[in-house]
Order: C-alpha cells, then sequence, then structure tokens
C-alpha cells in the first residue's frame, strides 16, 4: 500500500511540473510575440532589402522635388523611376492640407498618423502597411493613428503633393488643384505597393512624371504614373 501511495505522488507531481511547464512556455511564448510585435512596428524586423529599397527610393524622390521646387521657373516636369515595395506606402502631406486625408484602399483616415514634426511642413512619408497585404478592413494605418511613418522627408517651401485620379493612386479626392488646371480633378498622394487582396497588382519600379505648376507661393507637385500597365525592371 505505501508503494502504491508513493507512486500515486509522484504521478501528481509529475502532473503539477508538466502544467506548469506549459504556463511557463506559453508565458514565453506571449513576451515573445509582444517583443516581436513591437520590433515589427519600429522596422527592425523589415526585410532588410524591402526596407532600404523603400527608403532609398524615398530619398531619390525627395531630392528631384527639392530640385523642382528650387527652380525659378513656373512650370517643369521631370520624368524618373520610382519603386515601392508591396508592404510599403507612399504619403504626400501638404503644408496645409485641406479636406480629410484618408485612403480609398480601406477608407481609412492617415491624418492621424501624420508625424508633428511635419504638421506645418509638406513632407513624404514611408509607413509600413499594417495590415498586410491582403488587408481590406482598414488597418492599414492602425485604427486610432498610433503607427508612425518609417522615414519622413521634409520641405520648407508650401509645397502641395498631388495624384491624378488613377487606379494606381489611391488617396481620397482632395479640394486642392492648380488654377492653371481647374478642370481637373486630383487625390492626396497616397501610393501602395500593393492594395489589399490577392487580385491586386504590385507597383513595383514604374516611369514616373513629376510636375511642378508654381502658383504665388504654392508649388504644386503632381505625381503620376507614365508606364500605365508596363514595369520597368531594373
Amino acid at each position: 500500500m505505501l508503494k502504491l501511495h508513493l507512486f500515486k505522488n509522484k504521478k501528481s507531481d509529475i502532473e503539477v511540473s508538466l502544467v506548469h511547464l506549459l504556463e511557463v512556455v506559453l508565458a514565453i511564448g506571449v513576451v515573445m510575440f509582444l517583443i516581436y510585435f513591437s520590433l515589427k512596428l519600429s522596422g527592425i524586423f523589415l526585410g532588410r532589402q524591402e526596407y532600404d529599397s523603400a527608403v532609398n527610393n524615398l530619398n531619390a524622390l525627395a531630392k528631384r522635388v527639392h530640385e523642382l521646387a528650387a527652380d525659378t521657373g513656373s512650370t517643369k516636369t521631370l520624368t524618373t523611376v520610382y519603386g515601392i515595395p508591396d508592404n510599403f506606402i507612399l504619403v504626400g502631406f501638404s503644408y496645409d492640407d485641406k479636406g480629410i486625408i484618408k485612403t480609398d484602399c480601406t477608407q481609412e483616415h492617415i491624418l492621424e498618423s501624420r508625424p508633428k514634426s511635419c504638421l506645418k511642413k509638406s513632407c513624404l512619408c514611408i509607413y509600413q502597411n499594417s495590415g498586410g497585404v491582403t488587408d481590406w478592413a482598414g488597418k492599414d494605418f492602425d485604427v486610432k493613428g498610433v503607427v508612425s511613418p518609417l522615414k519622413c522627408e521634409y520641405f520648407e517651401e508650401k509645397i502641395v503633393f498631388l495624384a491624378p485620379s488613377d487606379p494606381n493612386f489611391r488617396g481620397a479626392p482632395t479640394l486642392w488643384k492648380p488654377a492653371h488646371y481647374s478642370s481637373s480633378s486630383y487625390n492626396y498622394l497616397v501610393l501602395y505597393g500593393i492594395c489589399g487582396g490577392f487580385r491586386r497588382t504590385s507597383w513595383g519600379v514604374r516611369q514616373i512624371g513629376i510636375e511642378n505648376v508654381k502658383e504665388n507661393e504654392n508649388i504644386f507637385i503632381i505625381i503620376s504614373d507614365l508606364s500605365q500597365t508596363k514595369k520597368i525592371s531594373g
């Protein structure tokens, strides 16, 4: 009887130990997930190649915009190429945005995610698509605007970033428009690497036009896709 009692106690001890072990493993899993999620939001866990590509292309685009802003002419257009990986989004904030900045991809408002450092300045910003490339639920920029840009380029000039009414650009319509093109309509500059769903087409690398229209103190920078359906590899 004593042997049976001892065996029973050992069995109970083993069962309790297994429960504790499972609790420890679960706790470690939760901690690791929180650490991973935090690092992912900060950009540390992003694919290094994709991150470098997105940032380098942002820098190159900003350089061309600086060139146009410094030009003394009233109108000028540059042609270049611009690439953006699927998991990233380019947003152009104007020095004085009119209307509600949102994305037509998910109908999500972007203004809350605008960095404080460019509240009164124009800036081009790169975001990681926090909802993922298959998301259509409106979480690309986080519901409460918690997600911040991975990187922004700032401009001292009074620049207004615009995009044409084109399916490749996902910004909502804006009230801004150059008087020179009063009959045209424009959208906020919101460009996705890919906008949610499996049937969407990636932007990849495409030829773009960067048009500069100066009217009084305003500098309208209109970015459009020149390649249409043809992608440029490189």
